[in-house]
């Protein structure tokens, strides 16, 4: 039994792309959270925020990570709020190893602004101001992690690399 590889960590920071190539570096099946809540519900995360409310998607969100726990040999990339609550922390570490990607807010600022993707707790204020006030709420739980990896000058390939060489070296998964 292998076990999974959760990747979390703030918004921006390369938690889906990184997890993808690493599934696919290590033959593993690739899931990202956010993704799965989407086909299920069957709209966006922006639209289910808007149309539900924070609290419906948290609760889908730890539905699906009470589910994923009992799955193996997977490569999960969470939501960047998911690994902010303890239950869900418990569940995916049951059988799976965490590693948060960390990322500067300047960073992240400009990687949002490339991006077309809509981020319901930003409500369309993208500006470093309110990326810093988000960012400093959830920065404790983040920084609380073993395993971490800054993206901030790191090309998706460099992060890979260096998450192998530390499960790895660490010997743990």
């Amino acid at each position: 039994m292998k076990k999974n590889i959760i990747i979390t960590g703030f918004m921006a920071t390369g938690k889906s792309v990184v997890a993808k190539q690493l599934a696919q570096k290590l033959g593993m099946k690739y899931i990202d959270m956010d993704e799965v809540i989407e086909e299920r519900q069957g709209m966006s995360i922006s639209d289910i925020f808007s149309r539900y409310g924070e609290t419906y998607f948290r609760e889908e969100e730890n539905k699906l990570a009470r589910e994923l726990s009992l799955k193996e040999n997977k490569v999960i990339a969470t939501g960047g709020g998911t690994m902010i609550y303890l239950e869900n922390i418990k569940y995916l570490s049951r059988n799976g190893i965490i590693i948060c990607l960390w990322c500067s807010p300047e960073v992240i600022e400009k990687r949002l602004d490339q991006e077309k993707n809509q981020r319901p707790l930003l409500k369309d204020d993208y500006s470093l101001s309110k990326i810093n006030f988000l960012f400093n709420k959830r920065k404790r739980v983040y920084e609380d992690y073993m395993l971490k990896v800054d993206t901030t000058n790191l090309s998706v390939e460099e992060v890979v690399h260096k998450i192998i060489n530390i499960i790895m070296e660490k010997n743990i998964w």
